[in-house]
This record gives C-alpha cells, structure tokens and sequence, in this order.
C-alpha cells in the first residue's frame, strides 16, 4: 500500500494513540505530535466491457471506500501502456460500502468499428488522490449491428439470405446465411460449404453470446430456428457474427434476427483466445437438405 505524507508537527513529549480511521492517524501525550497519512484509494475491480456498434460499454466496481469521489476512464490503441484520460464519472456517495457498479459509455467520433481498444479505470479519493489502473485487460473491438427480417427462399429467395459484409438481403447462392422451411419449420442454413453455424441456445440478451466457440459447429450445415436463441455464424471470409431470434411469423413466412457482425477478421471479440482456430472439415453431405426430415418433431 503506497503512503503520502501529508504533515508532520513534532513536539518532544511522550505519545499515545486517540484516534484513526482508514486514511489518517493522529497521536498525542503531554505534548502532542500529529501524524497524519492518507491512503491513495484502492483501484476499481470487475472491470469489464460489452461491445456495441460504435461504442464500446464499460464496466466496474467501485472500491469500499467513502472518500471515493469519481472515476477516470483511461483508452489506448496498445495493451498496458500508452493511455489517455478520455473521460470521467463522478461517483456515488457510499457511506455504508455498498457494492456499487457502474457504468461509461464510450463513442463518438473517435470509436471505430473493427478496431481494437484497451480500457481502465482509476479512482479519485477527495483529497484528489489519484488510484493506480485497473488490473483487468480489458479490450474490445465495436462492430456493426442491426436488425434484419428474411422470409423463406421459397417464397421469396431474394429476401431470403444475408451478407454481412454487405449488409443486404440476397439471394441464397450470394448469402453468408439463409432462411427455408421444411414441414413449416424455420432453418437457418449455411450460404456454402465454408461457412459454418453454432446453435449458442436460448439467450436472455443479445449480449449474452460475446464469443464464438472452438467446437461444436454444426455438421449439417443447418440447424433450427428457434425463438429467443443466438447462432453465432463463422463466415468463409474468417469473420465472425451471430443472430438472434427477435419473432417469428409463421403465417408471414419471415423471421425477424438481430445481428452484430466483426469486420476485423480473426478478432476475438467473437472468437476464443486461441492461436490456432482451424475451420472444420466438412464431408459431401454437409448441405444435404433431405437430412432435414430426421430432425420433424
């Protein structure tokens, strides 16, 4: 724990300790000295980050102290080292050293999509003591996002695929993914046989789902549709995305998805920390759609 020496009044006498609390200690006897020593504050901890479409969501916990009076944000384009203040959120008062969390919304002009960010964080106590960083590495990379409804390639094949890269509804033969029907059930299909699909299952949020798996990529090149889950998608270009099931509209013949999409290729935003991601290995049968019919309920 680092000490600043704020004063020190010494009169020859013997000492005796009457008071102290987290920041500062006073002495006295016959003759009285005054020893006064105040902590720099505690750095903030649970530092984490939600990525968002130019933007990026902050994080933290506030330590347990009540002499915190605000937090400073601190960006760099490396990791560890060459932050910048980039801005500042005044705290909440906390006599009581609740557990308080909160949260910095960084965007504007200077975020950019598909490019990576490192975070922390600092504490400012009220005598203008300024913590050391946070020591989670915290990083991320925003990306575009949006909303999209595909109908069935049946009924309307044009409006039935998506491109992310594009950002347009196509045709199945141009699509990273698209939408069918078979015995009036929804599926998501791989565009080609490099593009691959995971299920993630049902999610409460959208940010639920904030990395793609190593394994467990579908075989078939399909898989359901089904209300409320994330698919995270790995397209054939090594970028990553995922969709969320908004509704479904079986009369309609649509499906309304959520979608973020990482322009930088490779980034982990929505891949895990491995060097050496490797695609599957698909055999002939990977976007046989006969398969289908084993899966009716």
């Amino acid at each position: 724990m680092r000490l600043r020496l704020l004063s020190m009044l010494f009169v020859i006498g013997l000492l005796g300790v009457v008071g102290c609390d987290d920041d500062r200690i006073v002495y006295s006897g016959v003759d009285t000295v005054y020893v006064v020593e105040d902590r720099f504050p505690e750095p903030p901890q649970g530092v984490f980050s939600i990525t968002g479409d130019g933007a990026v969501y902050l994080y933290w916990n506030g330590p347990y102290e009540d002499d915190i009076v605000e937090y400073i944000i601190w960006r760099s384009d490396k990791p560890r080292e060459g932050y910048r203040e980039i801005g500042r959120r005044p705290a909440v008062a906390n006599p009581n050293l609740d557990l308080i969390i909160y949260e910095y919304v960084d965007e504007g002009q200077y975020v950019e999509n598909g490019k990576t960010y490192y975070y922390a964080v600092s504490a400012v106590d009220a005598a203008g003591q300024i913590s050391e960083l946070s020591a989670e590495e915290v990083f991320d990379t925003p990306r575009p996002e949006g909303e999209v409804v595909l109908y069935d390639s049946v009924s309307a094949p044009g409006l039935s695929g998506w491109h992310f890269s594009s950002y347009l509804r196509v045709d199945p033969s141009l699509a990273d993914v698209f939408v069918d029907t078979v015995g009036g059930i929804f599926y998501l299909n791989a565009g080609n046989e490099n593009t691959d699909l995971q299920d993630m299952g049902y999610t409460e949020t959208f940010d639920d789902i904030g990395w793609a798996p190593q394994n467990g990529w579908s075989e078939n090149g399909w898989t359901e549709i089904i209300l409320g889950h994330t698919y995270v998608i790995w397209t054939d270009d090594f970028r990553f995305a995922k969709m969320r099931v908004e509704s479904i509209h079986y009369d309609d013949g649509f499906i309304l998805f959520r979608w973020a999409y990482q322009t930088a290729p490779d980034n982990l935003e929505l891949a895990p920390r491995s060097d050496g991601l490797e695609k599957p290995v698909h055999g002939p049968e990977y976007l046989r759609k006969d398969n289908k019919s084993t899966t009716l309920k």
